[in-house]
């Protein structure tokens, strides 16, 4: 492990942008872990971007109290005089009308603005860095380029993260990548209403161990289960880090809610599960029946479709069933899609029933970070069959990764699967 200073070893605070969460900061909290860096200390401000109107609050010092209290808060809790503030997209906003405050700006060691604000000094003369995607962009006279990477990747990314743990703690770090843990791992988190990270008050979560062959649950009880509340906190769990596990929502009379992802390396407390609420837009223009499955695929790292490296992303979709009959989607990338989206919602739709047009679904399509497309998946109460999800990062066909879920009927069920942001 690298040799960090224990006077330098400070409370980390992550502030997400548009349509995010402590999300997109689980990998580097894992890595940080990875180099010593105690992983309890990194946290995440979170803070709602639902509407027009919660956005301009961010960005205009709306949010400037409620993060004080926070950063006191982690100050308090860790006997610690100062903090590190790490904000990404609109989350530089948030953290630079903050700063604007001397008496604020005290309370912050160093700041880490990730591809937002520029200037040519740092706000409130507190030490920063800028991470950036294009060249031209700067804040002060430290800065960090990554023009192979894109937005939100660039808050994800290993080269990222080695810039950030460079300039925090003044070592470099031994690994850049994530250090399995031995033995079980600890998990907690989030259930939270997208995009306005408000607790999912009176669901309960449930935690399955699968097979990853197909998703099914492997054992006659769940692993863990807990009751959600205002403030959307489960966990913590203990769990295998080398198995598959599905996390299971009961919102009461609504459709459950599946979520399936790759394993766990490390212990993490910044997991995150996003769900509509109640009406949403989302729900209203999700098609569901009860020989359908509808599918939302995430990934903190932006799938490419038309990238100008030609290093563009494969996710392909199959569904095999008892009889062995087999639905093949092909490539959902699609150049249309162009290299911004981090979440694909894919159903069936109503206008080309029991097929697979790949066609844009319009609200979707018209929505930050996100798109939509026909794609026919057939499915049964109880499940029938498997759906296969197997991403090929940026084309490396050395590099698959595979999800199978069970083909769960959208008329009573909803499926969210999670890709990992990083390859081991």
């Amino acid at each position: 492990m690298p040799d960090i200073p224990e006077e330098v070893i400070r409370p980390i605070i992550f502030v997400h942008g548009l349509a995010g969460s402590a999300s997109q900061y689980q990998t580097q909290a894992m890595r940080f872990a990875s180099n010593g860096y105690p992983d309890d200390r990194i946290v995440a401000f979170e803070y709602s971007t639902d509407g027009r109107a919660a956005v301009i609050r961010a960005a205009t010092g709306g949010l400037n109290e409620t993060l004080d209290q926070f950063v006191d808060t982690q100050r308090e809790r860790f006997e610690s005089d100062q903090v590190y503030l790490v904000c990404h997209s609109l989350g530089t906003q948030v953290c630079s009308q903050y700063l604007s405050d001397p008496e604020r700006a005290m309370k912050v060691a160093k700041y880490i603005a990730i591809d937002g604000i520029t200037g040519d000094s740092c706000p409130g003369d507190v030490p920063c860095m800028g991470v950036f995607v294009s060249p031209e962009n700067t804040l002060g006279g430290n800065n960090l380029h990554l023009p192979s990477e894109a937005h939100v990747q660039v808050a994800t990314s290993e080269a990222s993260f080695a810039g950030q743990f460079r300039f925090l703690t003044g070592v470099d770090p031994e690994r850049t990548q994530i250090l399995p843990q031995e033995g079980r791992v600890k998990i907690s988190g989030r259930v939270v209403y997208f995009p306005a990270n408000e607790g999912a008050d009176g669901t309960a979560l449930s935690i399955w161990r699968v097979n990853p062959e197909t998703g099914a649950r492997a054992e006659d009880k769940p692993v863990a289960t807990f009751t959600i509340d205002s403030s959307g906190n489960w966990g913590p769990v203990e769990l295998n880090p080398q198995a598959h596990y599905e996390l299971h929502l009961i919102r009461p009379e609504r459709a459950e809610h599946h979520f399936y992802r790759q394993p766990f390396l490390r212990s993490s407390s910044l997991v995150r599960l996003n769900t509509s609420p109640e009406g949403s837009a989302i729900e209203q223009n999700t098609h569901v029946g009860p020989n359908h499955a509808t599918l939302i695929i995430t990934r903190d790292m932006e799938w490419w479709g038309d990238h100008p490296s030609g290093q563009n992303d494969i996710l392909e979709i199959s569904v095999s069933r008892d009889g062995g009959t087999v639905e093949a989607s092909g490539n959902i990338i699609v150049p249309d899609m162009g290299n911004g989206i981090i979440g694909i919602h894919v159903h069936d739709t109503a206008d080309s029933p029991a097929q697979t047009t790949l066609a844009p679904i319009e609200y979707f399509v018209e929505q930050p970070f996100q798109y939509g497309l026909d794609v026919y998946m057939p499915a049964a109460t109880p499940p029938d069959g498997v759906i296969t999800l197997v991403s090929t990062p940026r084309g490396d066909e050395s590099k698959k990764q595979v999800i199978n879920v069970p083909n769960w009927a959208s008329s009573q069920h909803r499926i969210s699967v999670i890709f990992n942001d990083y390859i081991q």
